[in-house]
C-alpha cells in the first residue's frame, strides 16, 4: 500500500467518525428509542420541550407569511449510541463515544421560511446558529463527557417547495483537542465537497412534510 493510499484511508476513517457528530447538528425530529429508563425520561422531556418551537416553525412553513417576529428558541436532542453507529454510520465505522446531547439556538426569520417553501427556485442564507454538544464517553468512569461548541450559518437552496441543497457555513469550533481535530477535518472536508448536503436536505424536507404532522400541522408535499 502506498503512502498516499494509507493517508487517504486514515483521513477517511477520521472524517466518517467526525461526520457522525457533525451530522447531528441540524435535527429537530423526534428522538430515537432510549436504552434505559433514565435516558428515556431525559429524551421524552427533550421532545416535550421542543414541541412549542417545532409547532411554531411548522405553522410558519404552512402559512408562508413573510411578516411577523422571528422564531427564536433553544432546542435540545439526545442521540443514543446505537442510532449514531447503526443509523448514521451504518455500522461500517465504530463510534468512539457513547450518547450525544446537542442544543441549538434557533433564530429563523419568517420571510426566510416562506422563501424555502415557495414554489420558485433560489437560495436563502440563514442567520448564524450556535450549537453545543456533550459527547458521553463509552466508559463514564474514565472522565467527563466531551464538550463541543460550534456555529453554522447554513445556505439553503430550494426548488418547487423542497430543499435541494444545503451549504452548512461552518464557523468557530471549541472542543478538547481529541474531538477538535476530528471536527476540523470534517468541517474542512464538508466546506470543500459539501458532503453533508444530501443528509441535511432529507432532514429538512422530512421535517416540513412529515414530522410537522406530529404536532397537527399538515403541509401538503409538492408534486
Amino acid at each position: 500500500m502506498t503512502i498516499n493510499r494509507m493517508w487517504t484511508n486514515a483521513t477517511r476513517t477520521i472524517f466518517v467518525r467526525a461526520m457522525a457528530s457533525v451530522a447531528m447538528l441540524c435535527g429537530l425530529t423526534a428522538a430515537a428509542a432510549a436504552q434505559d429508563g433514565k435516558l428515556e425520561a431525559r429524551m421524552n422531556a427533550e421532545q416535550e420541550a421542543r414541541k412549542a418551537c417545532k409547532t411554531e416553525i411548522c405553522k410558519a412553513f404552512a402559512e408562508k407569511k413573510p411578516d411577523g417576529a422571528p422564531i427564536t428558541c433553544s432546542v435540545t436532542k439526545t442521540w443514543v449510541e446505537s442510532e449514531i453507529s447503526q443509523g448514521i454510520l451504518g455500522g461500517k465505522v465504530s463510534w468512539p463515544w457513547s450518547h450525544a446531547q446537542c442544543t441549538a439556538k434557533v433564530d429563523l426569520d419568517r420571510a426566510t421560511i416562506a422563501k424555502i417553501v415557495d414554489a420558485g427556485e433560489g437560495s436563502t442564507k440563514l442567520k448564524k446558529h450556535d450549537v453545543s454538544c456533550s459527547l458521553d464517553r463509552k466508559a463514564p468512569e474514565t472522565g467527563e463527557a466531551y464538550g463541543v461548541k460550534m456555529s453554522i450559518a447554513p445556505e439553503v437552496s430550494a426548488k418547487g417547495g423542497k430543499a435541494t441543497k444545503v451549504v452548512m457555513g461552518w464557523g468557530d469550533i471549541e472542543a478538547p483537542l481529541l474531538a477538535k481535530g476530528a471536527l476540523w477535518t470534517a468541517t474542512a472536508t464538508d466546506s470543500t465537497f459539501n458532503v453533508l448536503s444530501g443528509y441535511v436536505v432529507s432532514e429538512i424536507n422530512s421535517f416540513i412534510y412529515e414530522k410537522c404532522k406530529v404536532v397537527g400541522v399538515d403541509i401538503p408535499a409538492p408534486k
